[in-house]
């Protein structure tokens, strides 16, 4: 075969390649669940809000991937990202019970997890796990928070009231139905403020070492390989900008 001929199949097989890549590239679309956070990520307006989603829009157009976010109660969007491949979910705390079945493409918060009252309640005030358990705590159903007091001993029969979002656990505290909640007090604080109860004062022990937790977005873990290391390539360079280190710290 004449090179000249050679040559010319090369390149149209090359320019083929490319632009088939190029169409995989636009037209692989990802699921993203995420459960509403006003710190994290939340839907306004139309619009998908937070420094959590911003995060994730700067990873997908490094990777040159789409992905519909769509929100929902946690309960569901674990359950949907932890059952369906090219599902990612936004945000969720790292645990040892969930290692294994997510790929944890970049951290987007650092966050705490305390018992906190209300400061006109001072009976209902503790600093531990046992004296806790003496009271009558809201928690959104298998959220990390819930894992965590299950594994150590409280109960939904005796010392737990089970709820399927984290607004409805704030809105239980203000309104005196339970004692305590467990969870950043950030997160209380802004969603108090929401509800207009900006004057409603909290309580909680100094925050240490030991509460300290960290949130992730996270993908299937069957998803494809490909998928999963252009997520990971565009995260771990996106890590390095300071736009990364502004929205973390947001």
């Amino acid at each position: 075969m004449p090179l000249k001929i050679q040559s010319l199949i090369l390149f149209l097989y090359m320019s083929l390649s490319i632009c088939t890549f190029a169409q995989e590239s636009t037209q692989t679309t990802l699921l993203a669940v995420a459960n509403d956070n006003r710190l994290l990520q939340y839907y306004e307006d139309g619009e998908n809000k937070g420094p959590s989603i911003e995060i994730l829009q700067a990873i997908l157009k490094e990777a040159q991937l789409n992905a519909d976010v769509e929100f929902m109660p946690w309960v569901r969007a674990f359950s949907t990202a932890k059952n369906n491949p090219n599902t990612l979910i936004l945000s969720m705390i790292k645990t040892p019970e969930r290692d294994a079945d997510f790929h944890w493409i970049i951290k987007v918060s650092s966050l705490t997890r305390v018992f906190i009252s209300l400061a006109s309640k001072p009976e209902n005030y503790v600093e531990n796990m046992q004296q806790a358990k003496q009271k009558l705590t809201a928690v959104v159903l298998g959220s990390a928070s819930y894992n965590e007091l299950i594994s150590q001993g409280f109960s939904e029969h005796k010392n737990l009231y089970i709820v399927p979002d984290g607004e409805l656990v704030v809105s239980l505290l203000k309104n005196g139905r339970i004692d305590l909640v467990y969870d950043d007090p950030r997160n209380v604080r802004n969603i108090l403020d929401q509800l207009g109860k900006t004057d409603l004062a909290i309580k909680h022990k100094e925050i240490t070492a030991e509460n300290e937790r960290s949130s992730y977005i996270a993908i299937n873990k069957t998803t494809d390989h490909q998928l999963v290391e252009r997520l990971m390539q565009a995260a771990r360079k996106f890590e390095k900008t300071a736009e990364y280190t502004r929205l973390l710290n947001k």
